[in-house]
């Protein structure tokens, strides 16, 4: 064999490196964990707000597949139903790493690692939270075009005035001349010297501030990219707001002002005089890879096929989806193991469409980076069917194409 197969390492042991690790065991893999989650402060920051609709669907049925699939993290959920327990995620998060520690078949480590050992088969599942000797090590081989450490989240408002806008499908275009272009960048301008530059700090990377201290077009290239809206004239910048549940997202405009200084930026905004600011723009120092020039469709790193990413630092975002993305990476690392062809998930489910838009999307240009939620865009494909409708076709449907996955996965040919 080319590597040493008698265990694999999973690193980090989160939603996804607890799946992975657990699913792993279960199958009769030894398993190696490393965190050092208890030795540093556990990342239970603010989540983004909740959307009903599409997403919020999207979610409820990538939880039934899991369940499909035999998700350990989900038996745990479903084990303190049954006891009347309803577990948040910190909780639950506690539950998975007890039975990791518990398995006959892990071994826990409770320690850093800095470098990894390419003679063993490697997990990679330490989240936006990566130990920074560790993330400087995978931009040492990788590259920081493939390993970054920051990415916008963008504002959230309601209370706009759409008349002023050009609307197309959910997305509203606010063209700007080249006066208005100007005196926004002098606003940005006076709040970045007022809250960051007065206390020696320096702006964090792809925000709106980080944009005009490098040069006066530089918003214009990244978030407010020029495009031709009517009467095919081209204007000199154009801000672009996307239609999310009842509120708007402001594309590219991440920042690390105080709520006031954003709310004073956007009040100058024709159209946005009188807006709220439900979530502020943010710019989370979070460790993620670029999935799309990283790894195949199989979470396998393209460059060391004994390498593979698991979860929030291989592009998804939130608790379903890391533990999606865990076991998904545990039923390939068990492939490879015993030399077996990979098998590709169905794209029509919500699991395979999610793992093909994190290795299909543009994220090149890492200031444009957003880590994916679970979205399932071909529900519209059904129309006329009722809400209830919908949910009973795609999970039926669901559960026929993962039962053959798993069919393949069993019988699976080996290379």
């Amino acid at each position: 064999m080319k590597y040493r197969h008698n265990y694999v390492n999973v690193i980090g042991c989160g939603f996804a490196g607890c799946e992975c690790a657990l699913s792993l065991a279960g199958m009769g893999v030894k398993v190696h964990v490393f965190d050092d989650r208890d030795t540093r402060k556990p990342n239970w920051g603010n989540s983004p707000v909740d959307f009903a609709g599409k997403k919020a669907f999207a979610k409820s049925l990538l939880r039934h597949e899991l369940a499909i699939l035999g998700s350990s993290l989900m038996k745990i959920e479903a084990e303190a139903r049954e006891n009347g327990e309803i577990l948040d995620s910190q909780k639950l998060l506690e539950r998975a790493r007890e039975k990791v520690k518990a398995h006959p078949n892990i071994q826990f480590f409770e320690m850093s690692i800095n470098e990894l050992n390419f003679e063993e088969v490697n997990v990679i599942a330490t989240g936006p939270k990566t130990n920074n000797a560790l993330f400087s090590y995978l931009v040492d081989i990788f590259g920081t075009r493939r390993c970054f450490d920051c990415f916008p989240l963008y504002p959230l408002i309601k209370n706009i005035d759409e008349s002023v806008f050009i609307k197309k499908g959910d997305f509203l275009f606010l063209p700007f001349d080249y006066d208005q272009y100007i005196a926004l960048i002098n606003k940005i301008v006076t709040k970045l010297n007022e809250e960051i530059l007065f206390q020696q700090k320096k702006p964090l990377q792809n925000t709106i501030e980080y944009y005009v201290l490098k040069e006066k077009d530089m918003l214009k290239k990244e978030a407010m990219l020029p495009i031709y809206l009517e009467d095919c004239q081209k204007p000199y910048a154009v801000l672009k707001l996307e239609k999310i549940g009842q509120y708007f997202q402001i594309d590219g405009f991440g920042s690390s002002l105080s709520v006031e200084g954003q709310l004073e930026i956007l009040h100058s905004i024709k159209g946005l005089q009188n807006c709220i600011l439900v979530q502020k723009g943010e710019a989370k120092e979070d460790c993620y890879i670029n999935a799309p020039y990283m790894i195949n469709e199989f979470c396998q790193s393209i460059r060391f096929d004994n390498l593979f990413f698991a979860g929030n630092i291989a592009g998804v975002y939130g608790k379903t989806e890391s533990i999606a993305s865990g076991l998904y990476t545990a039923n390939n690392v068990f492939s490879f193991l015993n030399e077996k062809a990979f098998v590709k998930l169905p794209s029509n489910t919500c699991l395979g469409h999610m793992m093909q838009k994190i290795i299909k999307s543009n994220n090149f240009n890492c200031s444009k980076f957003e880590p994916i939620f679970a979205d399932y865009d071909i529900i519209e494909t059904n129309k006329g069917k009722t809400a209830h409708e919908k949910e009973a076709f795609l999970e039926a449907r669901s559960k026929m194409m993962l039962e053959r996955y798993k069919e393949e996965l069993k019988n699976g040919k080996h290379v």
